[in-house]
């Protein structure tokens, strides 16, 4: 009873299969164009084995089913799959293209029946050189010529790793010619927009080294790149002999698309600092998306087919959390994230359409297969506004940023002027307090020495020796804090004078301060070639009379005291030195020498005050220049005696050259 219920059902399922709905070329005459796919039936052949006459042949009829979907769609699916379909006869023979508009399809073959028996084959599909194709067409297009005698019937063979996406149309020839160059010019307009954002932004890039904007150029290039081989122009224009790259460019490039648009988007929304636990999920998409890269480029590991499925999940995932993320940012205040936002959303719909046909839960219409298109124009083109309103934030953040520092500036600039104005107030009532301790001193002083010299003199008879020593050393102690004073005072001074540049010829000035102070019959003076500088008169000469002074006083115990005044270029500025034989210093301690009150030598062995070279290191450095000091224990090969001493004054002026 069973058996008898299975063959009835087999036999209404045989009549319904068998029966073919009949294309009819008048319809498409009519029209120019059809979409034939509730027009065909199909038989999934799993070991992918069957040759035509196989199932060809009158008892397979059973099994071919009709395709009640608009669109032929078996999503991913690694079977063959055998379409069948039939056109009616007409008088005469006409010429027909049919069309199948998946470009990514990996074997597509076309038989048709010829009237003495047997088929003529047409192939196609990225498993064969492009030029080896009988139409030349970035789809798979066959000619199709119709027997005026009987129903002529064809076997579409179909197989891909990618999904298994095939829209049949069958066109006229003129239909198809006008249908090809109205779609070129869709596609010229698509790519050209795609290429001069890409340059327009690589162009901003180079000029502002700003990140996002070379993540978006690389995301750019890529999807675009994706697009170009999932509509078939790479593998016609870039690599018509290469198979096996026309079988792995387009998931390559998609899984670069969607690394380089996680990466533009962390940086966009600069999650790694504002969101850090969704940006670790970023981080994943980002590493996900470079392994599928990786392993798609390779064809290592993972087949093609596998790798794209999983990348229709990735995709997906990826673009809800970064979706995500954006409103979070928005929610912040982050103004561009709503051209952000607006053009994710955008491109997140046409990917989840994407991925439903690829699992075959949306039809393959003109929206679910150029779904991407519509989506990356939108998204290509916010972005870019986003972009520029990011710019646009940043640029009112910097000129916020200014003007917050010209407050502040102006701010400090009005407690420098205060504070400047109570120093000068300081440094008139300091100068007004010196004079009058100066001469408040002077007089003390003054009497000191001289009571101490008249009783000396009055008294010389009866005061004992030890008494005359005491006098005579508060006469000294009293000339000394005179000299004291009187250099602490012009040391002041040059504080508060400007010096007054003008030309100074060393040689003369040098002359004329030996003249003044040295003894030429006493002290060895040796003289070199002093160039002339651009500086103050008075000051240098100051300078010079201080620097020989101490020369000749150092060197006085010396057996054959000796003096050298020279210069030299180093480094664009003139070095003039002064050197003497006398006692010398310990070098560990020439930091020292230039400061105020500081004395190397006891005062009982040499006379000073301790302010002579700090009012040389004050003038020096007025004009711009250092000073600096060492000694030798050698003797000087051309003074003789005991150990040198050395002072040098670097004045750093180019016009000293």
């Amino acid at each position: 009873m069973r058996c008898w219920w299975l063959w009835l059902l087999l036999i209404w399922a045989g009549c319904a299969g068998a029966a073919d709905r009949l294309i009819t070329v008048g319809e498409v005459a009519g029209t120019g164009s059809m979409n034939i796919s509730r027009k065909v039936s199909d038989l999934r052949d799993l070991s992918g084995r069957r040759g035509v006459d196989e199932v060809a042949a009158a008892g397979m009829a059973v099994y071919f089913v009709p395709i009640k979907q608009e669109y032929v769609n078996f999503g991913y699916d690694r079977a063959h799959h055998w379409l069948r379909f039939a056109i009616e006869p007409v008088p005469g023979r006409s010429r027909l293209m049919l069309e199948v508009g998946m470009a990514s399809l990996d074997l597509v073959e076309l038989y048709t029946s010829k009237t003495g028996g047997g088929f003529e084959v047409q192939r196609a599909g990225d498993h064969i050189p492009w030029h080896s194709r009988p139409v030349p067409h970035r789809n798979h297009v066959f000619r199709i010529a119709t027997d005026p005698g009987a129903p002529t019937v064809y076997f579409l063979r179909l197989a891909s790793a990618n999904t298994l996406t095939a829209p049949l149309t069958l066109w006229t020839e003129e239909a198809f010619a006008r249908h090809e160059r109205s779609e070129q010019l869709a596609f010229g307009m698509f790519y050209g927009m795609l290429v001069a954002l890409f340059l327009y932004n690589l162009v901003v890039f180079l000029s502002l080294r700003d990140r996002a904007y070379l993540w978006y150029v690389a995301y750019v290039g890529s999807f675009g790149m994706g697009l170009f081989v999932f509509d078939g122009f790479a593998f016609e224009y870039l690599w018509p002999q290469n198979i096996w790259i026309a079988n792995h460019a387009l998931v390559f490039f998609l899984c670069v698309a969607l690394m380089f648009g996680a990466l533009f988007a962390r940086t966009f929304l600069d999650s790694a600092r504002q969101e850090p636990r969704l940006d670790r999920g970023m981080q994943v998409i980002i590493a996900a998306a470079g392994g599928l890269a990786i392993f798609a480029g390779t064809g290592l590991v993972f087949e093609y087919g596998t790798i794209m499925r999983v990348l229709s999940f990735v995709a997906p995932c990826g673009a809800v959390l970064t979706l995500w993320i954006g409103v979070k940012a928005l929610a912040r205040g982050f103004k561009p994230a709503r051209y952000f936002l607006f053009a994710w959303t955008c491109l997140l719909f046409f990917v989840v359409l994407g991925a439903l046909r690829n699992f075959a839960l949306f039809p393959a219409n003109t929206v679910g297969t150029h779904g991407l298109h519509i989506g990356l124009a939108f998204d290509v083109v916010l972005l870019s506004m986003a972009l520029t309103s990011r710019i646009r934030v940043l640029q009112q953040g910097i000129m916020d940023a200014q003007r917050d520092l010209l407050d502040a500036n102006a701010r400090h600039r009005g407690a420098l002027e205060a504070r400047a104005r109570e120093l000068a107030e300081a440094n008139q009532e300091l100068e007004s307090f010196s004079h009058t301790v100066a001469h408040d001193l002077r007089a003390p002083l003054r009497a000191m020495d001289g009571f101490a010299s008249l009783l000396k003199m009055e008294h010389q008879a009866v005061l004992p020796a030890s008494a005359q020593r005491d006098a005579e050393q508060i006469s000294r102690s009293a000339r000394r804090m005179a000299a004291l004073v009187d250099g602490l005072l012009e040391f002041s001074r040059l504080g508060r004078t400007d010096p007054v540049n003008g030309q100074v010829s060393m040689q003369a000035m040098v002359a004329s301060v030996l003249e003044e102070i040295v003894d030429r019959s006493a002290v060895a003076v040796t003289v070199g070639r002093l160039p002339a500088v651009s500086g103050d008169p008075v000051l240098l000469r100051q300078v010079w009379a201080n620097l020989i002074g101490n020369a000749v006083k150092f060197s006085a115990r010396a057996e054959r005291p000796a003096i050298a005044i020279e210069a030299h270029i180093e480094n664009d500025a003139v070095v003039f030195s002064v050197t003497d034989n006398g006692v010398g210093f310990d070098a560990a301690y020439a930091g020292k020498l230039f400061g105020m009150f500081q004395r190397l030598h006891a005062a009982t062995d040499f006379d000073g005050t301790g302010v002579g070279l700090a009012t040389v290191r004050r003038i020096v450095e007025r004009h711009g220049g250092r000073v600096a000091a060492d000694s030798r224990e050698q003797p000087d090969p051309r003074a003789g005696g005991d150990g040198p001493r050395r002072a040098a004054i670097t004045h750093c002026m180019h016009a000293c050259v």
